[in-house]
């Protein structure tokens, strides 16, 4: 089987978000190997192998690093003449009394004024003096940046370089994070059971108070639980606390 380079993006940080999209869009298989390194990708595009851990004292949270892996290049403008229209169709120039005295005190016209504006917020330079700007102040809105050019990128990226070997170590680490995400989402599905066992129950109740003959046996053989944790969830609450909703759930 041939494996996939895993990718994890640091952060819901605008850049990365328009990463993945058109990364995604490539349809690139994503079978990866449990036992090599995460190519972690920041918000400047900087990468990383990494590997995850539960220990928070690491520099990037969840994440421990194992070497730099290099940095991608920022998105290229798109076209100007593609740019400009698609900014004046989002941002159409301005017709108000206020916008028309300003334009005249600096001795513009409101197009020239506006064309300005959306240059200083939409196209700030990228780099100074051949070095990239703070990520924070790009602009990465697809309708100024080419992100298709960034994926292709990240995929010659993952085509030409094999991910490094976890140590048994960091294999541990790994494993621990993993087991911890699982019992979070045993957890929930828990939680969700409990609140669904107990609006059936409350369903399957007469008017007299008392449950449906055989609930609780039907409730046991479809949850898969024993009949003593039956009784307690639905006497207690078990893994619900929350009040009884008699309305449709069907979220597990």
């Amino acid at each position: 089987m041939v494996y996939m380079t895993r990718i994890a993006y640091k952060s819901s940080y605008r850049s990365l978000v328009e990463l993945r999209r058109a990364y995604e869009r490539l349809g690139l298989s994503q079978t990866t190997d449990a036992r090599e390194a995460t190519l972690l990708i920041d918000e400047g595009l900087s990468l990383r192998w990494a590997c995850r851990t539960l220990d928070s004292s690491y520099e990037y949270g969840e994440w421990h690093i194992i070497a730099d892996a290099g940095e991608l290049d920022y998105p290229p403008l798109r076209p100007e003449e593609e740019i400009w229209a698609a900014l004046l169709e989002r941002h159409p120039v301005p017709d108000d009394e206020h916008t028309r005295h300003t334009a005249q005190l600096l001795g513009k016209t409101v197009e020239e004024l506006h064309r300005e504006n959306l240059r200083a917020h939409y196209l700030s330079p990228t780099h100074d003096r051949g070095l990239k700007t703070n990520w924070k102040l790009v602009c990465w809105d697809p309708i100024v940046r080419d992100w298709d050019v960034a994926a292709q990128q990240l995929a010659d990226f993952v085509r030409t370089h094999k991910p490094p070997r976890l140590t048994p170590e960091q294999r541990v680490m790994e494993a621990g994070w993993r087991r911890v995400q699982l019992l979070r989402q045993l957890d929930a599905a828990e939680e969700s059971l409990g609140r669904l066992m107990r609006n059936a129950a409350c369903a399957a109740t007469d008017s007299t108070g008392r449950l449906r003959r055989g609930l609780k046996s039907d409730l046991a053989r479809w949850t898969g639980l024993s009949r003593p944790t039956v009784d307690e969830w639905l006497a207690s609450g078990g893994c619900c606390e929350d009040p009884v909703d008699t309305g449709d759930d069907e979220t597990l």
